[in-house]
């Protein structure tokens, strides 16, 4: 559940290929839709998130 996760020291997702692009794009920088995108609820109360991405996954993101 997101309170068991969020209570974790790391948490890492992995998104890698271009079908992942536009769902990566909405997680990160959409509106909050944690129905549709539960990793948006994701934040670790005192631990560390990280995303691994490659270029692909990254090409919808506005930051790169």
């Amino acid at each position: 559940t997101k309170s068991i996760v969020n209570r974790s020291s790391r948490v890492a997702f992995l998104a890698t290929g271009a079908d992942k692009a536009k769902a990566l794009e909405q997680v990160l920088e959409g509106p909050l839709n944690p129905s549709l995108y539960p990793s948006q609820v994701i934040r670790p109360v005192t631990g560390e998130l990280h995303w691994f991405i490659d270029e692909a996954a990254a090409s919808g993101l506005s930051y790169k």
